[in-house]
């Protein structure tokens, strides 16, 4: 039943988003504060102090998807992944109907991983809070993304990570590039899907090439995904090698998801030239 009442003010909430704030500045501003401090728990990794700012019943509504309080709390970033975010709202209306308020704001944010680099979002966001025991808590949120995903100055640090990832020897870090359930293809081969494939497909190379050195040509929009243009250095000295040198020049062609990383990575090369730097013979 709290979750009809929640939908209910919902609709009111359409009809009165506009209305200039309550006659109660100070809860208005109570309620102000209350929508910062949640986004100051969400960014500080604070899991106790978020979940206890939301209601039992609480939903998200965002990308077409019904989010409840567990799953909203399961998204939080995690230490140790260099994860930072600083949060500006700006706020267009409060009002306030007995224990129940509804907002509407912009939320601006600057987001900094170690995978994703630093990149600014900004959603248009309505909230309906219900006050209990004299705390004002979130019972609905409903946020729509503004800017344009994946821009191109957000795509380019992406591809200069993952260049430098492919140089490092860690296979798993160029996996960390994918989607969980990403899928990268390499000419003809078979699909690598998921991270664990993805790194095992990654390990390859670098076990073949030890000193193995990958160039960034360039980054190019494709349609709605992009063109990622490389060039591989390095001499075949691993298992099994001929020792030759290689230089070979490719490029593969990203689909991003919805999260940021690569859904599907499809790459092209000369495997003939490949194969004849390598000395050997066929395709």
């Amino acid at each position: 039943m709290k979750r009809l009442e929640v939908f209910a003010c919902a609709i009111a909430l359409i009809a009165t988003a506009c209305v200039p704030n309550g006659k109660s500045s100070d809860d208005a501003a109570a309620v102000q504060q209350a929508i910062r401090d949640d986004y100051a728990a969400y960014s500080g990794f604070d899991e106790q102090k978020y979940r206890a700012m939301l209601a039992d019943d609480y939903l998200l509504l965002e990308n077409g998807e019904l989010i409840d309080r567990a799953g909203d709390v399961a998204s939080m970033a995690r230490p140790g992944t260099g994860y930072r975010r600083t949060d500006e709202v700006d706020f267009r209306s409060v009002k306030i109907d007995g224990d129940f308020a509804y907002a509407v704001y912009f939320l601006k944010s600057r987001i900094h991983d170690d995978i994703k680099g630093t990149r600014q979002r900004e959603w248009l966001e309505s909230a309906i809070l219900r006050r209990s025991e004299g705390v004002w808590r979130l019972a609905l949120l409903h946020s729509t993304r503004i800017s344009t995903p994946a821009g191109a100055q957000d795509m380019n640090s992406f591809a200069i990570r993952y260049t430098a990832a492919w140089c490092s020897q860690d296979p798993a870090s160029v996996a960390a590039f994918f989607a969980e359930n990403g899928s990268l293809r390499i000419n003809d081969g078979a699909p690598s899907v998921g991270r664990a494939a993805i790194t095992e497909a990654a390990r390859g190379f670098m076990k073949d090439f030890p000193n193995l050195i990958v160039e960034m040509d360039g980054l190019d929009r494709k349609g709605d995904g992009y063109t990622y243009r490389w060039t591989l250095i390095g001499t075949n000295t691993g298992p099994g090698g001929t020792g030759k040198k290689v230089r070979i020049s490719g490029y593969e062609e990203w689909t991003i998801g919805a999260d940021g990383l690569i859904a599907a990575s499809l790459g092209h090369f000369d495997a003939a030239d490949y194969n004849r730097q390598l000395g050997r013979t066929g395709g």
